[in-house]
Protein backbone atom coordinates (compact mmCIF):
# COMPACT_ATOMS: atom_id res chain seq x y z
CA UNK A 1 0.00 0.00 0.00
CA UNK A 2 1.50 3.64 -0.53
CA UNK A 3 -0.71 6.32 0.67
CA UNK A 4 1.73 9.13 -0.61
CA UNK A 5 1.78 8.05 -4.04
CA UNK A 6 -0.50 11.33 -5.37
CA UNK A 7 0.82 13.53 -3.08
CA UNK A 8 3.44 16.16 -3.43
CA UNK A 9 3.84 17.92 -0.43
CA UNK A 10 2.71 16.69 3.23
CA UNK A 11 2.52 18.71 6.28
CA UNK A 12 2.15 18.28 10.40
CA UNK A 13 0.63 14.06 9.79
CA UNK A 14 1.51 10.73 11.99
CA UNK A 15 1.91 7.84 10.61
CA UNK A 16 1.81 4.26 12.55
CA UNK A 17 2.60 1.14 11.34
CA UNK A 18 2.53 2.19 7.82
CA UNK A 19 3.98 -0.16 4.89
CA UNK A 20 5.39 1.56 2.22
CA UNK A 21 5.83 -0.80 -0.92
CA UNK A 22 6.26 1.71 -3.54
CA UNK A 23 8.95 3.77 -4.90
CA UNK A 24 8.75 7.70 -3.52
CA UNK A 25 9.80 10.85 -5.41
CA UNK A 26 9.25 14.16 -5.34
CA UNK A 27 7.35 14.01 -2.17
CA UNK A 28 8.28 16.62 1.01
CA UNK A 29 7.04 15.46 4.20
CA UNK A 30 7.01 18.71 7.43
CA UNK A 31 6.57 18.41 10.71
CA UNK A 32 5.37 14.38 10.35
CA UNK A 33 5.97 11.81 13.03
CA UNK A 34 6.44 8.15 11.74
CA UNK A 35 6.25 5.13 14.24
CA UNK A 36 6.61 1.72 13.37
CA UNK A 37 6.44 2.55 9.74
CA UNK A 38 8.58 0.22 7.14
CA UNK A 39 9.83 2.00 4.23
CA UNK A 40 12.10 -1.71 3.12
CA UNK A 41 13.13 -2.24 0.14
CA UNK A 42 12.16 0.34 -1.71
CA UNK A 43 13.46 4.08 -3.71
CA UNK A 44 13.32 7.61 -2.32
CA UNK A 45 14.24 9.84 -5.04
CA UNK A 46 14.30 13.43 -4.43
CA UNK A 47 12.09 13.67 -1.52
CA UNK A 48 12.41 15.75 1.63
CA UNK A 49 12.00 15.35 4.96
CA UNK A 50 11.96 18.59 7.30
CA UNK A 51 11.40 18.48 11.39
CA UNK A 52 10.45 15.12 11.23
CA UNK A 53 10.74 12.26 13.41
CA UNK A 54 10.84 8.44 12.85
CA UNK A 55 10.81 6.09 15.83
CA UNK A 56 10.97 2.12 15.01
CA UNK A 57 11.21 2.81 11.28
CA UNK A 58 12.53 0.41 9.00
CA UNK A 59 14.74 1.70 6.42
CA UNK A 60 16.29 -1.55 5.27
CA UNK A 61 17.80 -2.33 1.68
CA UNK A 62 16.05 1.54 1.04
CA UNK A 63 17.63 3.62 -1.30
CA UNK A 64 17.75 7.27 -0.83
CA UNK A 65 18.21 9.46 -3.70
CA UNK A 66 19.04 12.55 -4.32
CA UNK A 67 16.90 13.32 -0.89
CA UNK A 68 16.91 16.48 1.35
CA UNK A 69 16.51 15.41 5.40
CA UNK A 70 16.57 18.27 7.86
CA UNK A 71 15.92 18.95 11.24
CA UNK A 72 15.01 14.63 11.55
CA UNK A 73 15.22 12.51 14.61
CA UNK A 74 15.76 8.99 13.69
CA UNK A 75 15.68 6.75 17.05
CA UNK A 76 15.19 2.96 17.26
CA UNK A 77 15.01 2.48 13.95
CA UNK A 78 17.22 -0.41 10.98
CA UNK A 79 18.94 1.04 8.33
CA UNK A 80 20.79 -2.50 7.23
CA UNK A 81 21.96 -1.80 4.02
CA UNK A 82 20.69 1.69 3.44
CA UNK A 83 22.19 3.27 0.59
CA UNK A 84 22.09 6.90 1.17
CA UNK A 85 23.64 8.41 -2.38
CA UNK A 86 23.63 12.23 -3.11
CA UNK A 87 21.62 13.89 -0.51
CA UNK A 88 21.85 16.60 1.69
CA UNK A 89 21.32 16.01 5.93
CA UNK A 90 21.38 18.87 7.80
CA UNK A 91 21.24 19.18 11.98
CA UNK A 92 20.02 15.20 12.20
CA UNK A 93 20.04 13.26 14.78
CA UNK A 94 20.36 8.97 14.47
CA UNK A 95 20.03 7.21 18.41
CA UNK A 96 19.94 3.97 19.21
CA UNK A 97 19.48 2.71 15.51
CA UNK A 98 21.00 -0.18 13.90
CA UNK A 99 22.84 0.23 10.94
CA UNK A 100 25.13 -2.07 9.84
CA UNK A 101 26.01 -2.45 6.31
CA UNK A 102 25.25 1.32 5.45
CA UNK A 103 26.23 3.07 2.32
CA UNK A 104 26.69 6.68 2.03
CA UNK A 105 27.99 8.48 -1.12
CA UNK A 106 28.56 12.08 -2.37
CA UNK A 107 26.74 12.95 0.42
CA UNK A 108 26.68 16.39 2.53
CA UNK A 109 26.12 16.62 5.86
CA UNK A 110 25.94 19.56 8.51
CA UNK A 111 25.60 18.93 12.29
CA UNK A 112 24.74 15.08 11.85
CA UNK A 113 24.35 13.48 15.48
CA UNK A 114 25.14 9.50 15.58
CA UNK A 115 24.62 8.05 18.93
CA UNK A 116 24.52 4.22 20.78
CA UNK A 117 24.35 3.12 16.89
CA UNK A 118 25.55 0.23 15.29
CA UNK A 119 27.34 0.70 12.15
CA UNK A 120 29.56 -2.31 11.65
CA UNK A 121 30.94 -2.78 8.24
CA UNK A 122 29.48 0.93 6.90
CA UNK A 123 30.93 2.44 4.09
CA UNK A 124 31.27 6.34 3.27
CA UNK A 125 32.92 7.25 0.51
CA UNK A 126 32.85 10.98 -0.53
CA UNK A 127 30.85 12.07 2.42
CA UNK A 128 31.05 15.92 4.00
CA UNK A 129 30.59 15.15 7.54
CA UNK A 130 30.72 19.25 8.78
CA UNK A 131 30.07 19.69 12.64
CA UNK A 132 29.77 15.77 13.30
CA UNK A 133 28.76 14.16 16.39
CA UNK A 134 29.64 11.11 17.31
CA UNK A 135 29.28 9.00 20.25
CA UNK A 136 29.22 5.50 21.43
CA UNK A 137 28.83 3.99 18.68
CA UNK A 138 30.38 0.88 16.64
CA UNK A 139 32.10 1.16 13.57
CA UNK A 140 33.56 -2.03 13.44
CA UNK A 141 35.21 -3.15 10.22
CA UNK A 142 33.80 0.31 8.42
CA UNK A 143 35.41 2.02 5.15
CA UNK A 144 36.13 5.65 5.06
CA UNK A 145 36.99 6.73 1.82
CA UNK A 146 37.71 10.24 0.53
CA UNK A 147 35.70 11.02 3.95
CA UNK A 148 37.49 13.77 5.96
CA UNK A 149 37.48 13.04 9.85
CA UNK A 150 39.10 16.01 10.67
CA UNK A 151 37.95 16.86 14.63
CA UNK A 152 35.54 13.62 14.55
CA UNK A 153 35.76 12.56 17.66
CA UNK A 154 35.70 8.48 17.27
CA UNK A 155 36.99 7.95 21.41
CA UNK A 156 33.94 6.49 22.69
CA UNK A 157 33.03 4.81 19.63
CA UNK A 158 34.26 1.51 18.57
CA UNK A 159 36.73 1.88 15.46
CA UNK A 160 38.05 -2.03 15.40
CA UNK A 161 39.37 -2.90 12.34
CA UNK A 162 38.12 0.63 9.79
CA UNK A 163 39.61 1.13 6.91
CA UNK A 164 40.90 4.75 6.31
CA UNK A 165 41.85 6.56 3.44
CA UNK A 166 45.43 9.13 3.86
CA UNK A 167 42.86 12.14 3.40
CA UNK A 168 40.29 10.62 5.65
CA UNK A 169 42.88 9.98 8.61
CA UNK A 170 44.23 13.46 9.23
CA UNK A 171 42.74 15.13 12.06
CA UNK A 172 40.79 12.23 13.78
CA UNK A 173 40.12 12.52 17.16
CA UNK A 174 40.53 9.12 19.29
CA UNK A 175 41.75 7.55 22.04
CA UNK A 176 45.72 6.53 22.87
CA UNK A 177 44.37 2.58 22.62
CA UNK A 178 42.31 3.72 19.00
CA UNK A 179 45.78 5.73 18.12
CA UNK A 180 47.48 2.63 18.68
CA UNK A 181 45.21 0.41 16.06
CA UNK A 182 45.27 3.24 13.52
CA UNK A 183 49.07 3.08 13.55
CA UNK A 184 49.02 0.19 11.19
CA UNK A 185 47.01 2.12 8.61
CA UNK A 186 50.63 4.22 8.17
CA UNK A 187 52.44 0.30 7.67
CA UNK A 188 54.33 1.89 11.01
CA UNK A 189 55.14 -0.90 12.84
CA UNK A 190 56.02 -0.55 16.91
CA UNK A 191 58.98 -2.70 18.33
CA UNK A 192 60.08 -2.88 21.60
Amino acid sequence: MNKFIDEEDIYNETFEKEIITDDLSNISFKNCIFNKCNFQNIKLKNVFFEKSIFNNCDFSNTQLIECNIKNVDINNSKLLGTNISNNHISKTTIDNSLCKYINIIDTKTKELTITNSDLQESNFFNVELNKCKIDNNNFSKSEFNHTKLNKINFSTSNIESIKLTQDSLKGIQVNAIQALDLVKLLDIEIVE
